[in-house]
């Protein structure tokens, strides 16, 4: 297992402890993305592992979509409690089965933007669970830190990235020490204040 796929399986596990830490009471806190409340930031990670196994398959974008539409719950967007922690395990289970299929790095995936390598699809997916497993821990309070490891690779790969902002779906990075801890300034790099 390559490092990408060991971290990504990494990160979807943090995802799952902070999933499986929310609280009643706490579905509807605000995240450090602005628009998205806890429900709202779980449905979204829901959505992205439910297209990983039939995209990591082979599957064009249509006849992954019907796959994905098949296969999410009434709650995923806008449930809450049990519903949103059991869809995310499912999605979750399904996709690290599908990212640590053998030749999984060599395949091409069908995306929005054109046929794509495997392994860029699966770095952006490491990208995107490790910051939103910061933002979910960081909404209801979790204590354990993400792996030295897993933010240091994520970190790296940002710089590699350049400027987030130029994306349109990022707020100008925020400034931070030089000597902040690393998941500060990773954080920091995609517009959020780790403060």
């Amino acid at each position: 297992m390559d490092d990408t796929t060991a971290l990504l399986v990494a990160g979807t596990h943090e995802f799952t402890k902070r999933v499986h830490a929310v609280t009643e009471d706490q579905w509807e806190l605000s995240t450090p993305d602005s628009e998205w409340s806890v429900a709202d930031l779980v449905g979204h990670l829901i959505d992205e592992h439910l297209w990983m196994p039939p995209l990591l398959h082979g599957l064009d974008l249509e006849t992954a979509g019907e796959v994905v539409a098949g296969a999410r719950s009434s709650e995923v967007h806008g449930g809450v409690g049990s519903n949103l922690i059991t869809d995310w395990d499912n999605a979750s289970t399904a996709s690290v089965d599908a990212v640590t299929a053998e030749g999984v790095m060599d395949r091409k995936v069908a995306l929005s933007r054109g046929e794509t390598p495997a392994s860029a699809y699966l770095a952006e997916m490491l990208f995107d669970v490790t910051v939103h497993a910061w933002d979910l821990g960081t909404a209801i309070g979790y204590a354990e830190p993400l792996p030295d490891d897993l933010i240091a690779h994520v970190h790296a790969m940002v710089l590699a990235f350049g400027d987030l902002s130029g994306t349109g779906m990022f707020a100008p990075a925020v400034s931070v020490a030089d000597d902040a801890p690393l998941i500060d300034r990773l954080v920091a790099l995609t517009g959020r204040n780790p403060r």
